[in-house]
Formats: C-alpha cells, sequence, structure tokens
C-alpha cells in the first residue's frame, strides 16, 4: 500500500501523483492563517497537476493574494505582485477543463484565474460565494475545507478602489498532503 506522502519538493514523477485515484489537498499557509484546501485530481488533472507541481516547487511561496473583492473572491499565484504574472508548468498557458459537475456553486470553490478561454497560468483564485456567471468559464479544480475563520478574515481586508488589498495576505509556504484511503469503501 502507498505511504501517506507529504511532499515539500517534487521527488517523483506527477503523472504518477495525479494517476492515483485518491483525495489529495494542500495547506496554503498564509499570514492570516492556514486555508486546508481539497484538490480535485480525478476530474482536472492537468490543472491539478499545474497546480501541485508549482506548490511542491515552493512556486507560491511568499506570494500575495494581490485582488480582493468582498463577496466574491480573492486572487493570488502570481509571484510578480501585479496581477499580469506567472507561468504554468506547461509554459505560458494551458487549456481549460471545464467540467459540467463542477461549479461555482459554495463558498471556497478554487478556480483558475484566467484572460479568456485556454489562458490558465499559475493564478488562482477562491470565491467568497457562490458565483454561477463564472461556471464553465474558469476551471473548477478544488474547495475549501478547513480554515474558514482565515477565508472570512481575507474577506474583511480592506482595498482601495482597484480592489488591492492595502496590507496584502500572502502565502508564506504550502504543504501538500495526500491519503491514499480516502477513496476506498472501508
Amino acid at each position: 500500500a502507498d505511504p501517506i506522502l507529504r511532499i515539500h519538493k517534487p521527488q517523483f514523477p506527477f503523472e504518477w501523483l495525479v494517476s492515483r485515484s485518491f483525495n489529495m489537498s494542500v495547506t496554503l499557509h498564509t499570514t492570516l492563517g492556514d486555508i486546508k484546501v481539497e484538490i480535485f485530481c480525478d476530474s482536472v488533472p492537468k490543472t491539478s497537476k499545474n497546480f501541485l507541481a508549482l506548490c511542491a516547487s515552493g512556486y507560491y511561496d511568499k506570494t500575495a493574494f494581490h485582488r480582493n473583492i468582498k463577496g466574491f473572491m480573492v486572487q493570488g499565484g502570481d509571484p510578480s505582485g501585479t496581477g499580469k504574472g506567472g507561468e504554468s508548468i506547461y509554459g505560458k498557458y494551458f487549456a481549460d477543463e471545464l467540467r459540467d459537475n463542477l461549479k461555482f456553486n459554495a463558498r471556497g470553490m478554487l478556480g483558475m484565474a484566467n484572460r479568456g478561454a485556454n489562458t490558465n497560468g499559475s493564478q488562482f483564485f477562491i470565491a467568497y460565494a457562490k458565483q454561477p456567471h463564472l461556471n464553465m468559464k474558469y476551471t473548477v479544480f478544488g474547495k475549501v475545507i478547513h480554515g474558514w475563520d482565515t477565508l472570512d478574515a481575507l474577506e474583511k481586508q480592506q482595498v482601495d478602489d482597484r480592489n488591492r488589498p492595502a496590507d496584502p495576505a500572502v502565502v508564506e509556504k504550502v504543504t501538500i498532503h495526500a491519503n491514499p484511503i480516502a477513496d476506498l469503501d472501508i
């Protein structure tokens, strides 16, 4: 049986990692607290691979949540902090993985930020509420499972007229967790 995995640096092929049929989760350790998100590896493997590889390589370490709109979403994942940067592991952009069964139907849904169809890079966002107008336009690849108080604190941050936080929360580091028995019918 596979051991429970705790990844700090990539040590094995991500094809193996995302090909496993089990749930994975990631903890974003931010300056406001921790947010743990489940990653939908089985449903959106290319997006999951990109996000997990960037997490494991330290790409998101010390990056700010640069855009924050109360009642809508908080966005991060851009090392430049401007909202104009970031690249995927596949090069500049990669294609959307839109699924009818994955929707922005609750607070805490995790999606890829983009500039239009098939322009996913490294930036991601967490929805503060249902956002049905985003369905089938942005890839949903996870959901918050712990750290609701941190998400609340993010939503309460003061922002300027361009939705830029005055004192942005920062992802200090990321921990990747895997539970190989999560999907077993025990």
